[in-house]
């Protein structure tokens, strides 16, 4: 092999240069060639001498030889190097060095060496396989987190954690574009420097924009957010439109990247994913083409799923991300509390505990900042504003204090049993009665009813806490979970009680419905959001059980609970007055109830016929019938007097002899509806 290895010596610069000018003429290997620069295509030529001459070696093992072949058949795979024209740049390359070497060497020697070159190319051809089997790993990982991912935060971290694990992806990254367009990076992993390659990108000076008009917004960022495509950059030191990134990517070891906008067919981008590759054109080849196509189509059904169920926040940048987990855990966590009023007795026993973040001299609200957070931050979060709203509940009963405490449970708590013994935990260690907490579970598609789900909410049943339905209506399939969950309350969601201009009566009829359901379903109703005294006086009317809101009460500190306690009298929820100084939202709450009841006669033709000849009697012979009158009769909708008793006439006889669906009901109604209106 001496000879062999002193021809190799000889003559190998001479046949790599005919080999590359050979490959020159190849369509595939010709594209990935333009990608270099000359400083590039000069290395990549010096490796191929040293990968010759290192297969002549006599020292070669089996074992270095397939650990060589792997490395550079996996480099050929990220590349976009096809199978067929790797072999046939094989025969090539052996073709050339018989030609230059063939008469001085031994066949001996020759025909070791040719088994040496075919035993390189089965090695690199396995490595085509590792590199495919990278990919499906990673796209069945993705589709997994498509349907079981929660918040767009936890999504994203998910999402970036999978990619880093990929063969190809030497670093990736993942953000959006505030308002003025500037792009900020959310998540990211991998990289060379400390703190990975999203900490150099966060903190680079140069912005980043996905605007057209701005000098910072033609490269792939800019330009995939724009066009919803994936738009690369083949080669980091030749692209002039990433100059400015350079430097950087040449420390990060990145020479090429794809920037994948996550968005529906048809629809805006709502986030751009950044993959980099540590080789030139790491993501043009027709396999990693596919791979990128199925990813965009993925991710963006899953962005979508999230962001119109979830919402979606402003972007927040990483490094205010990783700010504000910080202060979940050291100290800056402030639980604050809102009054939840009974409206049976006027007075507050219970309290909402909710989170604020002390930022220097801001108080972050929950609407800031949760979405920023990831999965472990959130539990931290609940873990410890738990633990802090029980001790407040413990001090307040040592000062004579005896409040019942609700927090709020997040939809990932019913995949994860931390959540159910930082519960336990916390309940242990202030003594508090687990009756006296309540978990409000917020309505979320996410909550779904899985096995393992009602495993977690059984132990929650089981350890005696109470569990609150939140924001009822905000989601499409509230009312199957009311059904189907165990509830003890559930809260109207703030949109579903706001009332104004003429849907007000609906309004109301939706919010008795949703009350008389809840109660016979055996859960207490709450409506929160309350900002007017008028609808506190409605929903009282409507059987609401409790209400939460400004008019009642803004949340605040532990001490400031204690003053307004002492010093909030009790509130008058129905109101004492008569009839003519009623509030127009109470007399629609009476008239809501007194429109159901009357339905409810009316579909049974034999009680809607002796009702009509009650009246009639009463009206006609002067006997008396209170039970009818009781049953039909305006009571304080109206102040009393001859409109009232013609309206009552038309009403109720439209309603008995021409039945709810008749235009002589509906023309009754409107008048009567009018009436109301005007004797506010």
């Amino acid at each position: 092999m001496k000879t062999l290895i002193g021809a190799l010596h000889e003559h190998a610069a001479h046949v790599v240069n005919r080999f590359y000018e050979e490959l020159g003429r190849l369509p595939k290997s010709r594209r990935i060639l333009e990608m270099l620069s000359g400083a590039e295509l000069a290395h990549l030529k010096a490796r191929q001498v040293q990968n010759l001459l290192a297969l002549a070696n006599l020292g070669l093992t089996a074992r270095e030889h397939e650990e060589m072949a792997l490395r550079i058949g996996r480099i050929h795979a990220i590349v976009g190097l096809d199978k067929e024209e790797l072999v046939r740049s094989r025969g090539i390359l052996q073709e050339l060095i018989y030609a230059d070497i063939g008469r001085t060497v031994s066949t001996q020697q020759l025909s070791l060496y040719a088994r040496r070159l075919t035993s390189d190319l089965a090695w690199q051809l396995k490595a085509y396989q590792a590199v495919q089997d990278s990919q499906q790993e990673a796209l069945l990982h993705i589709t997994r987190l498509v349907w079981e991912a929660g918040s767009y935060t936890n999504f994203i971290d998910q999402v970036i954690a999978a990619l880093a694990a990929h063969d190809e992806v030497s670093a990736c990254a993942i953000g959006r574009p505030d308002e003025a367009g500037l792009f900020h990076f959310e998540a990211g992993a991998g990289g060379k420097t400390e703190g990975g390659m999203l900490h150099v990108l966060a903190g680079h000076d140069q912005e980043i924009s996905v605007r057209a008009d701005h000098p910072q917004g033609q490269g792939a960022i800019g330009r995939a957010w724009r066009s919803g495509k994936p738009e690369r950059v083949v080669n980091y030191q030749t692209d002039p439109l990433v100059v400015a990134w350079r430097d950087l990517a040449a420390r990060e070891g990145v020479r090429s990247s794809v920037a994948i906008p996550l968005a529906a067919p048809g629809q805006p981008p709502l986030a751009v994913l950044c993959l980099y590759s540590a080789f030139p054109g790491g993501f043009v080849g027709p396999d990693q083409v596919a791979f990128v196509d199925l990813l965009q189509t993925l991710l963006g059904c899953a962005a979508t799923r999230i962001a119109g169920h979830d919402g979606l926040s402003a972007a927040v940048p990483v490094s205010v991300r990783q700010q504000w987990a910080a202060l979940v855990r050291t100290g800056a966590l402030e639980m604050h509390y809102q009054p939840l009023l009974s409206l049976a007795t006027g007075k507050a026993t219970k309290v909402e505990a909710l989170a604020r973040l002390r930022d220097g001299e801001r108080l972050l609200v929950p609407d800031v900042f949760l979405s920023a957070l990831s999965s472990d931050d959130l539990l931290a979060l609940f873990a410890r504003g738990i633990d802090q709203a029980l001790a407040d509940r413990e001090r307040w009963y040592a000062e004579g204090r005896d409040l019942d405490v609700s927090i709020n449970l997040p939809p990932a708590a019913l995949n994860d049993i931390r959540y159910f013994e930082a519960t336990r935990t916390a309940l242990a260690a202030h003594r508090c009665p687990a009756a006296r907490l309540t978990l409000e579970v917020l309505e979320n598609e996410s909550l779904s009813l899985s096995q393992g789900q009602r495993a977690i909410l059984a132990k929650f049943r089981e350890l005696g806490v109470l569990l609150a339905q939140d924001d009822l209506g905000a989601g499409h399939s509230g009312l199957t979970r009311l059904r189907e969950l165990p509830f003890d309350w559930i809260k109207l969601d703030r949109e579903m009680v706001q009332v104004s201009g003429g849907d007000a009566l609906n309004t109301l009829r939706v919010i008795y419905q949703l009350t008389r359901l809840g109660h016979s379903l055996g859960r207490l109703v709450l409506a929160e959001g309350i900002d007017t005294l008028d609808l506190l006086h409605a929903l009282a009317i409507l059987g609401v059980d409790g209400a939460q809101g400004y008019v009642i009460g803004k949340p605040m500190e532990g001490a400031r609970l204690i003053e307004w306690l002492d010093t909030t009298p009790a509130f008058a929820a129905t109101s004492a007055s008569g009839a003519g100084t009623q509030s127009l939202l109470a007399r629609l709450a009476r008239f809501v109830i007194w429109e159901e009841r009357m339905l409810m006669i009316a579909a049974v033709p034999e009680a809607a016929q002796g009702l009509l000849r009650a009246l009639t009697r009463e009206e006609g012979e002067g006997v008396s019938a209170p039970l009818a009158q009781a049953l039909a009769g305006f009571g304080d909708i109206l102040p009393a007097g001859a409109q009232r008793d013609a309206l009552h006439r038309e009403v109720v006889g439209a309603l008995l002899t021409e039945g709810p669906n008749s235009e002589a009901w509906r023309v009754a109604l409107n008048g009567l509806i009018e009436a109301i209106a005007a004797a506010v």
